[in-house]
């Protein structure tokens, strides 16, 4: 018997199906677009080089992505387990899972009316039912933890409350280790700004060495989300906005507000800042260009940056390697872009000088 025709699934932010499709159908092909719903999609393989063990899918806007053994129907929780169980018999036989993750594909654009990515209570039910009908023949698998590096995951998407679709990967990137794509963490209630939820993903996933008492240059700091979560960090932020911050961060006695633009920040108040920090409401243009002043025309010893770069139009998206590479011609040796979990319209890019002092991964 021929070996299947193997599907790929991906997720995505709600909104980013069309810029994700095409980055991957543009990269990749021997990618067939199969199926689709809101932060959802399965693409068929036609090329007999893209198999597991030795693809890694390289995108900007898949959120996750895995092998997918296809979906199963019912409007029962039950039979619904019963059915994942029975697709991953032929997937078993290989290399067991120890790892169950279950999550719902998103219902809104993170942030809007609540909603942030993450494993919600519907999935956090459905994950239960699955691991108790899974356990007697999977001992050791783990429900919704974070991955050891090359741990084998199963996967199950609801993506709508009587269908999931079921797949696998070996958690091969930090990301992969996370139910969903999304880091387990939650926006704390005295939290200034979601900039917290950002800066925190973005660090994780970029494996961003940032150390206690660091100094972190921010530049669009207000009101003060993420400057609060490097100050908990026991780092010393230069918030560089002309707007006011959180009366909470301004009060910390590691922070300094400059109140002026960016370009207005005199070169010696900046000197011994080691990390750079930028987010603010311009197109991606504008933003390398404020990085390229401070760190080529002023020359300012930084190792590492980490950008938050907006799309006010979705085909921007397409020059996402043209920043990258320019970003490289500013002498950053490792430089990677992902759309977080808790982006928005926008994506996120970490600029290290150095590939080898990226944190080591947990």
């Amino acid at each position: 018997m021929p070996e299947p025709v193997p599907f790929i699934f991906v997720c995505c932010q709600f909104g980013a199906e069309k810029t994700c499709k095409q980055e991957l159908l543009t990269r990749y092909p021997g990618l067939r677009f199969a199926f689709s719903r809101p932060g959802f999609m399965t693409f068929k393989v036609t090329d007999p080089g893209i198999r597991h063990g030795s693809f890694q899918l390289e995108s900007t806007f898949a959120r996750v992505w895995g092998w997918s053994l296809g979906k199963a129907n019912s409007d029962s929780p039950k039979e619904l387990a019963e059915s994942v169980a029975e697709r991953i018999s032929a997937v078993v036989s290989s290399k067991p899972f120890t790892m169950l993750h279950c999550w719902q594909r998103d219902t809104a654009l993170p942030g809007k009316n609540g909603f942030e990515p993450g494993v919600s209570p519907v999935a956090k039910v459905a994950g239960q039912i699955l691991f108790d009908t899974l356990l007697a023949r999977l001992p050791d698998l783990r429900l919704n933890g974070t991955c050891k590096p090359g741990e084998r995951t199963l996967c199950v998407v609801l993506v709508e409350q009587n269908e999931w679709w079921v797949g696998w990967h070996d958690a091969s990137t930090t990301a992969l280790c996370w139910p969903g794509g999304a880091p387990p963490i939650e926006l704390p209630q005295k939290a200034a700004s979601r900039a917290w939820l950002k800066i925190h993903e973005a660090i994780l996933w970029g494996r961003v060495p940032i150390q206690k008492n660091d100094v972190v240059a921010e530049i669009g700091s207000a009101p003060g989300g993420a400057a609060q979560y490097l100050l908990e960090r026991g780092t010393t932020v230069i918030a560089i906005d002309p707007a006011e911050m959180d009366a909470t961060v301004a009060e910390h006695p590691s922070l300094v507000h400059v109140r002026r633009r960016a370009r207005d920040v005199p070169k010696r108040d900046l000197m011994n800042v080691r990390w750079l920090v930028i987010d603010i409401n311009m197109p991606p243009s504008y933003t390398i260009e404020v990085v390229r002043d401070y760190v080529q025309t002023r020359g300012l010893p930084v190792r590492g940056i980490i950008a938050t770069l907006k799309l006010p139009d979705w085909k921007l998206a397409a020059e996402v390697d043209n920043y990258r590479q320019q970003f490289i011609e500013m002498g950053f040796s490792f430089v990677d872009t992902r759309q977080l979990a808790f982006n928005r319209q926008e994506f996120c890019l970490v600029a290290l000088r150095k590939r080898r002092h990226r944190r080591r991964s947990d």
